[in-house]
């Protein structure tokens, strides 16, 4: 690894204890430089746009590609930060940058949801997973969770709430169903008592890692012959959070959005009245026009 991504991805974690993102960069910056072999001094413009043709070749998603852009535009900051005479940022955003389009969340079915916890019965496991599907948390939020953080006494008139530490080291609160509050009541009376403050440990007592949640969940997927990720799970809150009529912006609120476009997304995939709608156009259609169909 380069000396100048030591220094950089120790500043990283300097500027931002609990964000992932000096892994992610790090991680990104070793497997640029592996790739190009070439000392940093020494990257042009036009290696990045290899790099680009390279990686669409290799069918990596453009979010991956633009994280990795923005490692490396970050990393030539840091070092014309650093010195003066560094060189100059090789990464031009009007130039490099892909365009994504717009996606829509990918929530699940509620039938496969059904057969997913049907063969979930880890308290623990149980647990991380409504949390995450009733209460809308990241799996990295899940991870994040210690004791402290926990607050199910609330005053009368308030809910059960946690404390998360979410993406770019933000903290947000989130509330806990009554179904989720049990599921996570159960597991605190079983957890083993450790040094640990997490909430979620594995066998050895020690805070459970994303990979690990992750680990757990394609397990129970493979033995109930469905898939389904973490996030998944954030996306389904939001559809039911859309189907139960809740304002939006008190969705933007549940979901911790800094924007409410971010939000807006959800109420296309369960748009009541565009449903509604469309089923009284065809019906109005289908008497003017009554093809036939084939059987």
């Amino acid at each position: 690894m380069l000396p100048e991504i030591e220094l950089f991805v120790s500043w990283l974690r300097r500027k931002a204890p609990h964000a992932s993102t000096a892994v992610h960069y790090g991680s990104d910056l070793r497997l640029f430089f592996t790739w190009l072999n070439k000392p940093c001094e020494e990257v042009k413009v036009q290696d990045i746009d290899t790099f680009i043709e390279y990686s669409q070749k290799k069918g990596h998603a453009i979010g991956t590609i633009n994280r990795r852009l923005c490692a490396l535009r970050s990393f030539y900051q840091f070092l014309i930060v650093q010195d003066e005479s560094a060189p100059a940022n090789p990464v031009i955003p009007k130039r490099h940058f892909i365009r994504p389009g717009e996606r829509l969340p990918r929530d699940v079915e509620d039938k496969i949801l059904e057969a997913l916890f049907a063969v979930i019965h880890d308290v623990r496991d149980r647990a991380m997973f409504l949390l995450m599907l009733r209460c809308g948390l990241r799996v990295g939020e899940v991870r994040n969770l210690s004791l402290n953080d926990l607050y199910l006494e609330p005053t009368a008139g308030s809910l059960p709430r946690v404390w998360l530490h979410g993406k770019g080291s933000y903290e947000r609160v989130a509330y806990l169903s009554s179904q989720a509050e049990a599921a996570l009541q159960t597991w605190l009376e079983s957890r083993p008592r450790v040094k640990s403050d997490a909430v979620f440990i594995n066998r050895f007592g020690e805070r459970l890692s994303v990979t690990g949640i992750q680990g757990r969940l394609a397990r129970y997927c493979r033995k109930a012959g469905i898939w389904v990720t973490c996030h998944q799970f954030r996306h389904t809150f939001g559809r039911h959070l859309t189907e139960a009529h809740v304002p939006v912006t008190s969705m933007q609120r549940l979901f911790g959005h800094a924007r409410l476009k971010s939000t807006e997304v959800y109420l296309h995939i369960s748009d009541a009245q565009a449903q509604e709608d469309y089923q009284a156009a065809m019906e109005e259609i289908m008497r003017e026009l009554p093809l036939e169909v084939e059987r």
